[in-house]
């Protein structure tokens, strides 16, 4: 059986109870059939912990740290809104990779509808319980393309996916641990020329993911696995 993971979003203190929600009683009780005494891990973000369960009182107990929060690249992920199904599977793989922050966009070509952000963000949550993360990534509230450029960050690179396939290999660029990055997905069909201007007014660095078209969640899984194999330790 899995080691079971939680996410919780208080503060850990040892030997300080924390109290389950309803949700996390449900599962714990009726999905896993967990008892008094049994052992699980619970982290926040920052640090992880072994805790004792009290489902009488439903509470959790933390007894001892196993593990703290390492380095994590500074890695932003900017995609053009997908489907709800194709966009939950986006999410749950980069949350499984690892990053710091996910914002949706608003292109030409992307999807027309707001998207749930509680339901994105649970989405992550799960991914990163799963994975044996620690830093559950933040996501932004749909932004359109064009209020995102307009006051960019120059200390933060732009890493440009385009299907046709003009930019350097990923194996060719050059990162360090210290880089801030942002890496940019179009939409399902690919950017549009009127997308593609607004870039003029930064620098960005063209990324060649191969010689096939990859659909935008498998281009957001490659682009961002690979920039993050020439930091890795």
């Amino acid at each position: 059986m899995s080691k079971i993971r939680l996410f919780f979003k208080e503060k850990i203190v040892n030997s300080k109870s924390i109290a389950l929600d309803s949700e996390k009683t449900h599962y714990l009780k009726r999905v896993m059939r967990k008892k008094n005494g049994d052992k699980i891990t619970i982290f926040n973000g920052k640090e992880q912990w072994e805790v004792e369960l009290n489902l009488t009182e439903y509470t959790v107990k933390p007894e001892k740290k196993t593990g703290m929060l390492g380095f994590v690249p500074d890695f932003y992920l900017y995609f053009s809104l997908l489907k709800n199904k194709q966009t939950n599977y986006l999410i749950e793989k980069v949350c499984e990779l690892g990053v710091k922050k996910i914002i949706p966009l608003k292109t030409e070509f992307s999807e027309n509808f707001t998207p749930n952000l509680c339901r994105l963000k649970k989405v992550a949550i799960e991914a990163v319980e799963q994975s044996n993360g620690i830093l559950v990534p933040e996501i932004e509230k749909l932004s359109s393309l064009k209020e995102v450029l307009k006051n960019w960050n120059k200390e933060r690179k732009v890493f440009f996916c385009d299907e046709d396939r003009k930019g350097k290999k990923i194996s060719k660029i050059s990162l360090s641990k210290k880089d801030k990055v942002a890496i940019f997905i179009g939409p399902v069909g690919g950017w549009s020329l009127r997308d593609k201007q607004l870039f003029e007014s930064i620098e960005v660095n063209k990324i060649n993911l191969g010689k096939n078209i990859l659909k935008a969640d498998t281009a957001a899984i490659v682009s961002l696995s690979g920039l993050q194999g020439l930091i890795d330790e």
